[in-house]
């Protein structure tokens, strides 16, 4: 995805949709929906683990078994073909009923 093409698509109404994965899959997933054009985002942490008494610095999702895709309404019905995708007014709704 790059800059011109977010640019180029500005005019068109995008909506922020929430797809779920698998456990630790959100960074494979991610690629795979910028793969086919989605813009998407993953925030992560730094973390440090060891390993065979050798400390690493690696990078693991904020938030666990989910990316966040902007797409239009047409893209995210494509999109839920393949993917459990929720917007975020569906997320929002569940989480207030709570």
């Amino acid at each position: 995805m790059t800059f011109q093409y977010i640019i180029n698509h500005l005019h068109e109404p995008h909506l922020w949709c929430i797809v779920l994965t698998a456990p630790h899959a959100e960074l494979n997933i991610q690629k795979k929906l910028e793969q086919q054009g989605f813009i998407t985002y993953v925030p992560t942490i730094s973390v440090r683990r060891s390993w065979a008494g050798c400390i690493k610095e690696i990078h693991i999702p904020t938030i666990a078994r989910c990316v966040f895709v902007y797409a239009t309404k047409e893209e995210m019905q494509e999109m839920q073909k393949e993917y459990t995708a929720l917007s975020l007014q569906t997320v929002t709704a569940l989480y207030q009923s709570q």
